[in-house]
């Protein structure tokens, strides 16, 4: 059975390596956290003195601990070194720094998703028509809803935010969008000489009036949520991206 290290070594191995893996430092310079174990540098799975051990991700542990006959092992002055590299790393705080900088071109890349997203929506017109919206007895061009079908359109990890929350947001955003296109297409019909514009049926005003309610209430709830959700995300992510 392998011999745990005792706590003490084990946990000042964890706290000197921030749980990086000192082989990924040395061969990419990453930073990041890692799910690894504590690997004993001279492979004898009973010398449990600190400077025996060094924190690896799985994959370098495995690695380093294998015999295979494929490919130049790491050495254990290799290994070593490597510690020290990044143990130096950790006390100068490179790790915080690298983590401030990966959020910030996050935070940029998040900037540009939000400018573009209002820039759709108000460009197109279509955020202002839903909010100035009178379906009872008037009729729209469908053309209006130009930004929030682009919008729909747009699938694929280059149009979400890295932000969590905000991709919730933008998400809810999304299926907002879904339900007013959904909504008007079910509840409106086309009208006009060259059936170029959509309205909810005249005639139900007067032979079906409690119908010609129910479906110009259920088009307004459904622009009253699109304009919430959209709101909540933009002003989620001035306040989150100081924008």
């Amino acid at each position: 059975m392998r011999k745990k290290p005792v706590s003490a070594v084990q946990s000042a191995v964890l706290t000197k390596s921030a749980r990086r893996c000192a082989l990924c430092f040395h061969l990419s310079g990453t930073l990041k956290v890692k799910m690894g174990q504590i690997a004993h540098v001279d492979k004898n799975r009973l010398n449990d003195a600190e400077d025996n051990l060094v924190f690896l991700c799985m994959d370098h542990h495995t690695l380093y601990d294998s015999t295979t006959s494929q490919h130049k092992n790491f050495t254990r002055q290799e290994v070593k070194a490597a510690r020290t590299s990044l143990y130096t790393a950790i006390a100068n705080r490179q790790h915080h720094v690298a983590e401030s900088s990966h959020a910030d071109r996050s935070s940029d890349s998040d900037r540009r998703r939000l400018t573009a997203l209002i820039q759709l929506m108000s460009g197109k017109g279509s955020i202002e028509f839903l909010r100035k919206r009178s379906f009872a007895g008037w009729s729209f061009e469908w053309s209006r809803l130009e930004g929030i079908e682009i919008v729909l359109a747009r699938q694929g990890p280059e149009h979400e935010f890295l932000n969590k929350d905000l991709e919730r947001l933008r998400r809810s955003f999304l299926t907002a969008c879904q339900h007013i296109i959904t909504t008007l297409a079910t509840n409106t019909s086309p009208v006009g000489l060259k059936r170029d514009r959509q309205a909810v049926p005249a005639e139900l005003e007067t032979e079906k009036p409690v119908l010609f309610k129910q479906r110009v209430d259920e088009i307004n709830s459904a622009c009253d949520a699109l304009c919430d959700t959209y709101d909540c995300l933009i002003r989620t992510a001035r306040r989150t991206l100081g924008v």
